[in-house]
């Protein structure tokens, strides 16, 4: 009884997964592709991180074009899917129809193999089969769990047009956690560019997040090919200070004007 208990000396370590539950014991979702959550997940030396690292910005790069060319087609396909249940029988097979031509308008992104294939030269063969194994493992962990969830009542095989939908739903759910990380990038770096000003303006909580949405706004709309992207030009900089402007106290406004004042003042004159 004193001897505590028995160790099994030849027991296995845990493989890493990247495969997470809730509370409620849900799975937790990924803000990535799954074979780029495995990638990362994997226990890599400083080279092979910067490698991985800078094929993950040209894959993001990539999937940032995509997305600035087909936004609106990428929104009203993730609708089509949303009411897919309450659709009659020809109206589901037209939005059938309209995701089957995003997805082939996505080719060019897709030709470029998952994350693991691009990363693949960094990685020795038993890190590209361990990332491979990871990322298998989430993909079949949701795929039963979105299964329950859409198809409640069925046991046994799904039919081709039911197991279609669910292929759907499991890539336009890949799709839109990489659409989020694309614009909260962008938000990231606008909010980079304003950092000098709103850390003198000393906002808020509750401002700082109202500048987050500004930036959200101005992000998704550089997508919609609304706002010019990349640098501001003087016009678009007091179109956003205006906007700031709104969400701060009379001595922030002041203090905001004469900054305006102090960065057109540095201004070399032409």
């Amino acid at each position: 009884m004193l001897a505590g208990p028995t160790v099994n000396a030849t027991a296995q370590p845990a493989k890493a997964t990247i495969v997470a539950r809730g509370f409620d014991s849900m799975l937790e979702p990924l803000d990535m592709e799954p074979a780029a959550a495995a990638v990362f997940r994997l226990n890599l030396d400083e080279e092979a991180l910067r490698a991985v690292e800078a094929h993950a910005a040209a894959r993001s790069k990539a999937f940032s074009d995509f997305v600035t060319a087909h936004y609106d087609q990428l929104i009203d396909a993730g609708a089509d899917l949303q009411a897919m249940r309450t659709m009659e029988p020809a109206e589901r097979a037209a939005a059938f129809g309209r995701i089957r031509t995003l997805f082939a308008d996505m080719k060019p992104f897709t030709a470029r193999g998952t994350f693991i294939d691009e990363c693949a030269d960094a990685l020795t063969a038993e890190q590209v089969t361990e990332a491979r194994r990871m990322a298998d493992e989430w993909i079949a962990t949701r795929k039963a769990e979105l299964r329950r969830e859409v198809f409640p009542q069925t046991t046994g095989e799904l039919d081709p047009a039911a197991n279609e939908r669910l292929e759907f739903r499991m890539r336009f759910e890949e799709i839109g956690a990489m659409v989020k990380r694309t614009i909260a990038q962008r938000v990231e770096s606008r909010k980079a560019q304003f950092e000098d000003v709103t850390k003198r303006l000393d906002l808020t909580p509750e401002q700082t997040e109202k500048l987050r949405a500004l930036f959200m706004e101005i992000s998704v709309q550089e997508i919609q090919g609304k706002r010019e992207q990349g640098a501001y030009s003087m016009r678009e900089q007091q179109h956003i200070f205006g906007e700031l402007a709104k969400i701060l106290d009379e001595s922030q406004r002041a203090k905001l004007r004469d900054m305006i004042i102090e960065r057109g003042a540095s201004r070399p004159a032409k």
